[in-house]
């Protein structure tokens, strides 16, 4: 991992987007850097407590693959990859923010977020598939859902899990995540590389 992060707010950087190996059916949204010449694809995550409740810091909200073992490392924060289709002329900070709203939304069924804000950790790193000096950030949010949005977003997964052949039918992105829960170290056992990556900033910082 490079030491330094790359400050992807700077004026005056290019922005674009680009096809990768992984997910090649998609364009991913980056800013580059025009002298320096390195890129940065932006990825965000969020880390949402319950509205009104006493604030613990490792009381937050992971959702499960879909079709994952429950008990396996099949949990996560919601967090995605900024596309194509999500840039624009809005500051690199506004574009972030309305990705992790879209995110949270699909994989976690919450649609309105209250006291979002960038916590300043920054997960810089480099995928085996990127060329020279390309690299990923994950910018880490944090929000609150009030107790209606929670059970609302309880009840869909309950819905979701008696229909089945009507989850099928959801748009791909809607269909990432099958059920939610509580993060917790013991149960909720956290999948891919990232993400425990991205706990132990958020719990340590």
């Amino acid at each position: 991992m490079p030491g330094e992060i790359l400050n992807v707010f700077q004026s005056g950087l290019i922005r674009g987007s680009a096809k990768l190996p992984h997910a090649p059916h998609k364009r991913y949204f980056y800013v580059e850097h025009p002298s320096e010449g390195w890129r940065v694809y932006l990825r965000s995550s969020a880390f949402l407590h319950e509205a009104g409740a006493r604030f613990e810091k490792a009381r937050f909200i992971v959702v499960k693959r879909t079709d994952g073992d429950e008990d396996k490392k099949t949990w996560e924060p919601p967090k995605g990859q900024m596309e194509g289709k999500d840039g624009g002329n809005l500051p690199i900070k506004k574009l972030l923010e309305e990705n992790i709203r879209r995110e949270v939304d699909e994989e976690a069924k919450i649609s309105k977020i209250l006291s979002l804000q960038h916590t300043g950790l920054v997960l810089q790193a480099t995928e085996p598939d990127y060329p020279v000096n390309t690299f990923f950030q994950y910018h880490v949010f944090q929000g609150f859902a009030a107790p209606a949005q929670l059970q609302k977003a309880i009840e869909e997964f309950a819905w979701i899990k008696e229909h089945p052949d009507a989850f099928a039918r959801f748009k791909s992105d809607r269909r990432e995540k099958d059920d939610i829960a509580w993060f917790d170290k013991e149960k909720t056992k956290l999948m891919g590389k990232w993400s425990p990556t991205l706990v132990s900033m958020y719990l340590a910082n």
